[in-house]
């Protein structure tokens, strides 16, 4: 039945894409776990979207093709990444000179290079994403409203405009051992077994009370 919805997402006309989702998601267990709905993304879009991960990596108004996101990574809905700067060294930086929208070019002509977020990554509200950024590290945190210019290292916690480290999630033992685990492997059934294990090696759980 799900590879007959896949089939019909592109098969059918385009009003009937946003029902196909919905009965995808409901069938799947939500955009956290859905695999269609993350095939459709990589066909459709270029984008791809690990296990887990939820959020503004779905809208694909704003995270352009080639852009790939982890597992269980966590990003807010009002992200933008771009790809691409105006250019410099022209004598306009009008999108004439490298935008077929603009009336001129037959091809886009800038550059796009790809972007890879990390596993377990949190991105905040109103986070903006330049096109020196190529790889933000497993388990970073980037604070809200943050415009991130330059890559992002494993662990980090990082905030402001421009975006600038404010301090690291764990010392580099306990970073060394997080990352033997690769935890971020497991299915949701199989990390939740592995839950107390896991804090154990950062010494961190959320309060019941």
């Amino acid at each position: 039945m799900n590879e007959l919805l896949y089939k019909l997402y592109f098969l059918l006309p385009r009003k009937f894409r946003k029902s196909i989702t919905k009965l995808i998601l409901k069938r799947e267990g939500g955009q956290m776990y859905s695999p269609t709905i993350r095939r459709i993304y990589k066909k459709q879009y270029r984008i791809t979207i690990g296990y887990g991960t939820y959020g503004g990596c779905f809208n694909a108004a704003n995270v352009p093709a080639d852009v790939s996101f982890g597992n269980y990574c966590s990003i807010a809905q009002t992200i933008k990444i771009f790809r691409a700067n105006h250019p410099k060294g022209t004598f306009t930086s009008h999108p004439l000179l490298y935008n077929p929208a603009a009336g001129h070019v037959k091809t886009y002509l800038l550059p796009k290079p790809p972007l890879e977020v990390g596993h377990d990554v949190w991105i905040g509200e109103g986070t903006t994403i330049l096109p020196n950024v190529s790889t933000i590290g497993n388990g970073a945190m980037i604070g809200a409203a943050s415009v991130v210019t330059k890559n992002v290292e494993p662990y980090t916690i990082v905030a402001g405009n421009p975006a600038k480290k404010i301090g690291v999630r764990f010392d580099a033992e306990t970073i060394a051992e997080l990352e033997k685990t690769q935890w971020w492997l497991l299915s949701k059934t199989a990390l939740i077994e592995k839950i107390d294990e896991l804090n154990k090696i950062t010494k961190g759980s959320i309060p019941t009370k």
